[in-house]
């Protein structure tokens, strides 16, 4: 974004696909948030126009935003009922722990920032308690993208929101929870757009840029298999399922 000033050190972290490895065998659930996380953050990489080193540093830090949970029992993280203080702390720690990690692989202070501080929040209501620019804008993105992946997700204690839901809450964050001119710039951008998930022919045209941006992964990654591949092709199979649901019920109706 105009005006913002980006710190940007080498990733430096050479293990980074061991640590993925050991997330998806231990926390299989958590390797997919991460995965889908580092999907949502390199689309508003592309549409702010960030160069490829900042892009695939922004991409890193999402993958390992949430590393330190691997050292936080499931059993708390995914507990249906409210938290006991002393599981809140643990909850807290998590960012903390990610960041030593990141740093003990060599990683550099941008990543370390993005992992430490993607629980921080606008209006300073975060873990640590920084607010407005005192927040490493790389940690903004993550926050935001971390957010919104969670609320799509099927929780324990809760279902899934509609997309269009999700960004509804989204817009309502802004300047509470998330950088405002942050969102007020994304939702510049059909894919941020809550109509576009409500109005099928919007969706339709959006499927058929997701298509495109499957296929610019594929030929830039090389491998089917590759994390991003793989959640951005959960990310299409979501949308045409929603169009799907409209044909249908749009049939259902033409019936009756």
């Amino acid at each position: 974004m105009e005006g913002e000033k980006l710190r940007f050190a080498a990733v430096n972290i050479k293990s980074i696909n061991d640590l993925l490895d050991m997330m998806n065998k231990y926390w299989h659930e958590l390797y997919i948030h991460s995965s889908n996380v580092a999907n949502l953050v390199s689309k508003i990489c592309t549409f702010l126009r960030f160069n490829e080193a900042e892009k695939e540093t922004f991409i890193t830090g999402a993958f390992l935003h949430d590393l330190g949970k691997l050292f936080i029992g499931r059993e708390v993280i995914g507990k249906p009922g409210p938290l006991t203080k002393e599981e809140w702390v643990k909850i807290k720690e998590h960012p903390g722990r990610g960041a030593l990690i990141a740093a003990a692989r060599g990683g550099g202070i941008s990543l370390i920032e993005m992992i430490r501080y993607h629980h921080e929040w606008w209006d300073g209501g975060g873990y640590v308690g920084l607010k407005a620019q005192q927040i490493p804008f790389s940690a903004r993105i993550i926050a935001l993208a971390d957010a919104f992946d969670a609320m799509t997700t099927r929780r324990p204690y809760r279902e899934p929101y509609k997309i269009c839901e999700a960004l509804e809450e989204v817009y309502r964050g802004a300047g509470s929870q998330f950088d405002p001119k942050l969102i007020a710039t994304l939702t510049e951008g059909s894919f941020w757009q809550h109509t576009t998930y409500s109005d099928p022919i919007r969706l339709k045209r959006q499927i058929n840029e997701e298509k495109l941006q499957l296929a610019q992964l594929v030929e830039s990654y090389g491998k089917l298999s590759h994390p991003l591949v793989c959640a951005q092709s959960r990310w299409l199979d979501c949308l045409l399922n929603m169009c799907w649901q409209y044909e249908n019920n749009e049939a259902i109706s033409s019936r009756r």
